[in-house]
């Protein structure tokens, strides 16, 4: 099959990767390595992004999971996650995104959240808690964690733990709106623009002294995507496992022995660890409550697997990511762990949703709700 190479879409695409497109020297090892392979072909991918190709159907860029695994395995250093990130905003204009990621868009528009969740809903998972006026954390809540129920209860857990640390918690409350990681993955740049510089702009109008989020793809959003669409936050952003080892290294905290002393596996999230390189403080957290056991995995920290809810697939139904879902769940299991802990609303969500199909004897819990039963009267 013959290409016609498109200059204009090729100097596109090495400027949204950094330029990677040019130290890729097709030596397949991303291939090779995608947790989704054979159903993604990564190398034919940057082939066409060396040659500004854009094929007719675009599912396989779709199915992209954006966990940065074949990032972490690529002898060049090529940032290939970018590389794809910049075709979805290429199928995006060409009006070939999923319309699970289109009407998620329109949600987000008219709700402020991918879920479609009333927008005067947002901050009732705070009903009931005392908050601070002056606070020294406000939070940035996920839409997930805000609007699920199952989550709710780590954003209860982690103002409890907070609490008990003598930190005042804020919240942004009403006012807040989704981080735009769904705009993001759908490559939908102008209106992402557009949310990212509002939500800068709420934070900064709350005086908050630290934002602190439980989901690390709102981190990331808020400390690394934010910045190239000229919005800056001037206030530190941090995630909850970040915030909370500051707190315990400081002796704010004093984990007790749970009543059920246990082994414990930890999942690194990819927008925590291969993302931002954050691996060792939950870690520190897990470790330091007596009779709490960390076992690891065979594939942990920058080497993880994913859970398969990342580049937008949470809100579609990517069958291949269901596939390293349950692979990740067997290696859990595999350990001998009474629990999985993580630190991603993302994967809590996708590990029980596929635990009902499974029906594997693995709990999964945040990190904080560990700490939150170790530190409780």
């Amino acid at each position: 099959m013959r290409y016609r190479i498109d200059f204009s879409r090729v100097r596109k695409l090495a400027e949204v990767s950094g330029n990677n497109t040019y130290l890729c020297y097709q030596c397949g090892t991303c291939t090779a390595s995608c947790l989704l392979a054979p159903s993604i072909s990564v190398r034919r991918a940057i082939k066409y992004a060396q040659i500004g190709y854009l094929p007719s159907n675009g599912g396989e860029v779709w199915r992209c999971i954006s966990c940065k695994y074949c990032d972490a395995r690529c002898p060049r250093g090529v940032e290939i996650a970018k590389i794809m990130r910049g075709f979805k905003r290429e199928f995006y204009e060409a009006k070939q995104s999923p319309n699970e990621l289109t009407e998620a868009l329109w949600r987000v528009y008219e709700e402020g959240n991918p879920l479609g969740s009333p927008r005067r809903e947002r901050s009732a998972w705070a009903s009931g808690i005392k908050l601070d006026d002056k606070p020294d954390v406000v939070l940035y809540t996920c839409c997930l964690a805000a609007y699920d129920r199952r989550l709710q209860k780590v954003l209860r857990s982690l103002v409890d733990v907070l609490k008990r640390a003598g930190v005042r918690v804020g919240i942004l409350g009403e006012s807040e709106t989704c981080c735009g990681d769904v705009v993001y993955h759908t490559g939908e740049d102008y209106f992402l623009e557009e949310l990212a510089q509002n939500n800068a702009d709420i934070i900064e109008k709350s005086g908050a002294p630290v934002v602190l989020t439980v989901s690390p793809h709102t981190y990331n959003m808020l400390k690394n995507i934010y910045p190239k669409y000229g919005a800056k936050i001037g206030v530190p952003i941090m995630t909850h496992v970040q915030y909370l080892s500051e707190v315990l290294s400081g002796g704010r905290l004093k984990p007790k022995p749970p009543k059920r002393p246990r082994p414990i596996t930890y999942h690194d999230p990819c927008y925590l660890g291969r993302w931002n390189n954050v691996y060792e403080e939950p870690r520190q957290l897990i470790e330091a409550i007596p009779g709490i056991r960390l076992v690891e995995m065979e594939h942990n920290r920058s080497y993880s697997l994913c859970c398969g809810g990342g580049g937008g697939s949470i809100w579609m139904e990517n069958k291949d990511a269901r596939r390293v879902t349950k692979r990740r769940l067997r290696e859990a299991k595999d350990t001998g762990a009474v629990e999985m802990a993580t630190a991603c609303p993302y994967c809590i969500r996708m590990f029980e949703d596929e635990l009902k199909i499974e029906r594997l004897d693995v709990g999964i819990v945040d990190v904080v709700e560990l700490l939150d039963e170790a530190t409780r009267e």
